[in-house]
């Protein structure tokens, strides 16, 4: 329609010139007996060819006079072609306006369901991610939680490590040389666990539970019994009680608790009662309200023991010892513990050590201040394997002295040369000692053999217990009237961290005489920090099953 309308309007005056120009070949107009076309569709085709005709074939030269007649008649014969293109044309846009309508019509529905739709997607977004937020919020609560637990765990990791409060590993990494370190009472197996199960029933207050009061002399006051005295005490009443007096498969256990008489080494005690307790776990959960009273009027309650050796119905809940210093031997020390043969396929060294362990269990405070002098006192790379411990025992342990309040002296006190030999001998034995480990309550002994060490073995490390009080006694009695500005609780820290730093050494200078030594010896055998077989040099020996278990490890002959 375009190119017919284009092709009207140039009127073919841009056609080339014919050769024939003036000679009519064909008839412009239309005949007079076409037939009357009633399809506008076809009415026009055949005028867009008539008209095609007279543009192509009528073309007279542009001087012809007929040029205007000729192109007046095809214009007027061009307009009904050109109305019928409009009328098409107006049809055809009122079409597409029509269509243009619905589709606006159809779109705003598409878009108001669009809408819908969207909305419903929004919805289903902000519920996700209201959803989504919800469970961020409680993972960041469960993360904080994790944290906490992660910071209270770490800050428990780091006490455990640093007190080494952990069962004994031969991995050198859970037991750093200079830092506190005992047995567990908390492990599951083993002689510690099954002495703390017996001492710790589940019903203290139940008819079935028993129990047996170790009771203090009739002077507490003055009785000048040391450290290592008290354990050995402790550890034969305990047996006692464990085996109900040798009657374990008859009458099973008891449990031993100690009276809250006055502990001579607890006098001014800052942190507890003035009894052993000021320094040392209890004995056992159960309290001496747990127990029937000593004044019971019922004898099938109570039982006051006559002497240590004294017999007793093992069917009355509550025994008390009577009020001295000695207690009753017990022959099948191991039947509380289930295991058969007794001694004599058992090791005596670990029973003995573990009711030492167990007795000797400190407390919080004195873990911590044991902790600080091990870590100013033990060199960080000390090889316990290459240390000799020395542990000199002198003052009121020898015979003459003039220690007022201290125990009457039991031993003419070796010299401190014989102590050098000892040492010697052990260098002379193992070339790769490099450490010796010197404690004494004795300053003056102490200070004189390091000098000697020190001039003739100086390729040795000499290690001393720094800040040790030295009070000059080993009784328990007076303790802190020895040395001014001492406390009773100073004097405690200091001999026990004496202990533990022999714990530290392999070979030692002792003289068994002395229940300290022998136990600071045994203590190693059992529990210490060297690798391999422990050596004793014993200057004065005594026949007594302590210094058995120090010399050897075992008690090679009944009470020797």
């Amino acid at each position: 329609m375009i190119a017919a309308d284009a092709n009207d309007n140039n009127g073919g005056d841009d056609e080339p010139q014919n050769p024939n120009d003036g000679v009519s070949i064909s008839s412009s107009t239309p005949s007079a007996s076409a037939p009357e076309v009633r399809n506008p569709s076809h009415a026009r085709r055949n005028l867009i060819h008539d008209n095609v005709h007279h543009q192509h074939r009528i073309s007279p030269p542009a001087s012809s006079p007929h040029r205007h007649r000729r192109q007046s008649k095809v214009r007027g014969n061009t307009l009904p072609l050109i109305a019928l293109s409009l009328a098409i044309a107006l049809m055809a846009a009122l079409n597409f306006l029509n269509r243009g309508q619905q589709t606006m019509v159809h779109g705003d529905m598409q878009l108001q369901h669009s809408r819908g739709d969207d909305n419903d997607v929004l919805s289903t977004i902000i519920r996700k991610r209201s959803s989504e937020r919800q469970r961020i919020e409680e993972l960041e609560q469960q993360i904080e939680k994790l944290q906490q637990k992660n910071e209270r765990l770490t800050h428990e990791l780091s006490s455990v490590l640093h007190s080494s409060a952990m069962s004994k590993s031969n991995n050198i990494m859970q037991r750093y040389v200079n830092s506190f370190w005992w047995p567990s009472l908390d492990s599951s197996s083993g002689l510690l666990a099954k002495l703390s199960s017996l001492q710790n029933p589940s019903d203290c207050s139940s008819p079935r539970t028993k129990f047996m009061i170790w009771r203090s002399g009739l002077e507490p006051e003055l009785d000048n019994r040391g450290l290592t005295a008290w354990a050995h005490t402790a550890t034969w009443h305990m047996l006692h009680a464990l085996t109900d007096g040798d009657q374990f498969d008859i009458h099973g256990s008891r449990v031993l608790l100690q009276d809250d008489k006055l502990w001579p080494m607890a006098k001014g005690c800052q942190r507890g009662p003035e009894t052993r307790e000021c320094y040392f776990e209890p004995l056992s959960k159960c309290k001496l309200s747990d127990a029937d009273p000593i004044t019971s009027n019922n004898a099938t309650k109570a039982y006051i023991l006559k002497n240590h050796n004294d017999d007793y119905d093992r069917t009355i809940r509550t025994i008390y010892t009577a009020r001295t210093a000695w207690w009753r031997g017990t022959n099948d020390v191991y039947a509380w513990t289930g295991l058969s043969g007794g001694t004599k396929v058992n090791s005596e060294l670990t029973l003995t050590a573990a009711m030492f362990a167990y007795y000797f269990n400190p407390k919080p405070w004195l873990r911590e201040e044991i902790h600080k002098r091990l870590q100013v006192s033990i060199p960080v790379d000390l090889n316990p394997d290459r240390s000799i411990g020395v542990p000199i025992r002198r003052s009121d342990k020898c015979m003459g002295h003039d220690i007022e309040g201290s125990a009457a002296g039991e031993m003419v006190c070796s010299s401190l040369d014989e102590y050098l030999d000892g040492v010697k001998s052990f260098v002379a034995f193992d070339p790769s000692i490099e450490n010796v480990i010197v404690t004494s309550e004795d300053k003056a002994a102490c200070g004189e053999f390091v000098e000697m060490l020190k001039k003739e073995l100086p390729a040795l490390r000499v290690v001393v217990n720094v800040g040790d009080v030295q009070q000059g006694t080993g009784s328990g009695a007076k303790l802190e009237s020895y040395t001014e500005g001492s406390t009773n609780a100073a004097v405690v820290a200091s001999a026990l961290t004496s202990m533990h730093m022999h714990m530290r050494a392999r070979y030692f200078v002792i003289t068994s005489v002395s229940t300290w030594t022998s136990t600071v010896t045994f203590m190693a055998r059992a529990y210490g920090f060297a690798t391999s077989d422990v050596f004793v040099i014993d200057l004065m020996k005594k026949n007594n099953r302590l210094a058995s278990l120090a010399r050897n490890g075992c008690q090679c002959k009944r009470w020797r």
